[in-house]
């Protein structure tokens, strides 16, 4: 038990019951995803998650990649590429092919392995203020998207999941000049509280790791599960693999709220 009415405690037996975590039977309802990341020489994030997208059974997935890759990854129907600036990650003009190929899935992961980049940087923010589908971001994708966090949060009205480190946490809530400041020291019932009041003021969807527990956060809902009662550990647990696999999830489970999704997702793989 606990003293906040908005924390749940997950354990090895899933919480929510309701989350459909099997296949729809019909292929056109188990969803469309598209998987961005990479740069020159960095894919397995994205190769990760198309495996893990054709193993769960969703209806389709495609993968855009930096043009700085064409030469390194075999032609298939299921990779697309957008234009790469001079380091060999995306450059400002693979924006509208971003936009293109999000036109055609139901929700966009973006997985990583993007580099640290200020064109990038300026790319993704602007992805996430035009594109008008659900968006999660992990790994050093939501670096690229702190930057600008200020603006794109305000401008977008559909759905957005972060999955982040602490770190990650202490400057996305810096950025937006949230007037709590978290450290990797805080005990955990105080990130609980500081996460239930800050997903109410803002449309943003969180996962954190901290203490050995994954918190899901969204709308002053917190849903808490220890690392030792799932099959993750601190090093697989940031491959990119919980993001995409909680995105597919999301789209058999439309109706849901996604920190139902993600608590449901850490216990899957």
């Amino acid at each position: 038990m606990n003293d906040y009415d908005y924390w749940q405690k997950q354990d090895k037996t899933p919480l929510f019951k309701e989350v459909d975590i099997e296949q729809p039977e019909q292929r056109r309802l188990a969803g469309k995803v598209l998987v961005i990341g990479g740069n020159k020489g960095a894919f397995f994030a994205v190769a990760n998650a198309l495996k893990i997208a054709n193993e769960m059974g969703v209806g389709g997935v495609r993968a855009l990649l930096p043009s700085s890759l064409k030469n390194q990854i075999p032609s298939t129907p299921e990779v697309y590429f957008a234009e790469a600036e001079t380091s060999g990650a995306f450059g400002k003009h693979a924006l509208s092919e971003m936009l293109t190929q999000a036109e055609w899935a139901d929700a966009v992961v973006m997985i990583g392995d993007i580099g640290k980049n200020a064109e990038t940087s300026i790319v993704v923010a602007e992805f996430l203020k035009k594109c008008e589908k659900p968006v999660y971001l992990t790994r050093d994708a939501v670096d690229a998207a702190t930057a600008d966090v200020t603006n794109w949060s305000t401008q977008r009205e559909v759905e957005t999941g972060l999955f982040v480190t602490m770190p990650q946490l202490q400057k996305l809530l810096r950025t937006l000049y949230y007037p709590k400041v978290v450290t990797l020291s805080m005990p955990t019932n105080q990130l609980i509280e500081t996460l239930h009041k800050f997903t109410v003021s803002y449309q943003l969807s969180l996962l954190v790791f901290h203490n050995n527990q994954l918190i899901a956060a969204q709308n002053g809902d917190v849903v808490t599960t220890e690392l030792r009662d799932t099959n993750w550990t601190p090093v697989n647990l940031w491959d990119g693999s919980l993001m995409m696999r909680a995105a597919i999830l999301r789209l058999w489970n439309p109706n849901l709220e996604l920190h139902k999704i993600f608590a449901s997702a850490i216990l899957i793989k």
